[in-house]
């Protein structure tokens, strides 16, 4: 995945993690999960992906999102 699309998922994800898990580790949260995301998906996986419904895209991003939380102990 290119830099510019892994910087617009980290913007995405950011915000709101950081409510939740506070600034420190919702950097670490969400770096994790866009690194893993991009060992996956291209750009173009990814346009694909956004174009799915939510369910969709969740089921596709869990792996990532479940793999940080683990690997940072956030559950």
């Amino acid at each position: 995945m290119s830099e510019d699309y892994e910087k617009r998922l980290y913007r995405g994800c950011y915000p709101t993690s950081k409510q939740y898990l506070g600034a420190e580790k919702a950097n670490e949260y969400c770096s994790c999960t866009v690194k893993t995301l991009s060992d996956k998906f291209s750009d173009e996986d990814m346009d694909e992906l956004s174009k799915q419904n939510e369910d969709t895209q969740l089921k596709a991003y869990n792996f990532a999102s479940e793999f940080c939380a683990n690997s940072l102990k956030l559950n």
